[in-house]
């Protein structure tokens, strides 16, 4: 009897003849008010459920993002070698000629040439054995990052004066 009276009212409430009476008793009798709390319930739950996922994972991103940039590979963690290396030679560049005044040829003063780059050391003479000779050893800068600044200046002016 319950399921007819629901039928003839869902009956009258598609063709729209429904009063608000007999809508207030079809809501009763479907128990409308305890569906629509049940799935208000559900509903938040889930949604709950999916910020607590989406906080946990960026969480945990988070987590994994500062452990590898505190214990991540280091860049310097392999010593620092200087090598040494052979300069090449440098050839001597033609006669540079400085204009002080360029308003007449009269005028024109010329700079004074220079015959080696600015910079270059002349060799010393030496002796035909040490020119056979190898030599013994040679000094070696070798530092990580961990050396001085001053003892690292010291080893590279060493070796550049022998």
């Amino acid at each position: 009897m319950k399921n007819d009276i629901i039928q003839h009212l869902l009956e009258r409430y598609r063709e729209g003849t429904l009063s608000d009476s007999e809508l207030a008793e079809l809501n009763r009798l479907t128990h409308r008010d305890e569906v629509m709390a049940q799935a208000e319930r559900q509903a938040g739950g889930i949604v709950r459920r999916r910020r607590s996922a989406l906080f946990s994972a960026a969480g945990l991103m988070v987590a994994g993002l500062a452990a590898w940039s505190l214990l991540g590979p280091r860049h310097a963690e392999a010593p620092m070698v200087a090598e040494a290396s052979v300069p090449a030679v440098v050839a001597p560049q033609p006669a540079a000629v400085e204009h002080l005044a360029p308003t007449t040829p009269a005028t024109v003063q010329r700079a004074a040439v220079r015959t080696a780059p600015v910079g270059t050391k002349k060799a010393a003479p030496a002796t035909t054995a040490a020119r056979t000779a190898p030599r013994a050893e040679e000094p070696v800068v070798v530092c990580n990052n961990q050396c001085e600044a001053d003892s690292v200046i010291n080893d590279i002016w060493k070796f550049l004066t022998v």
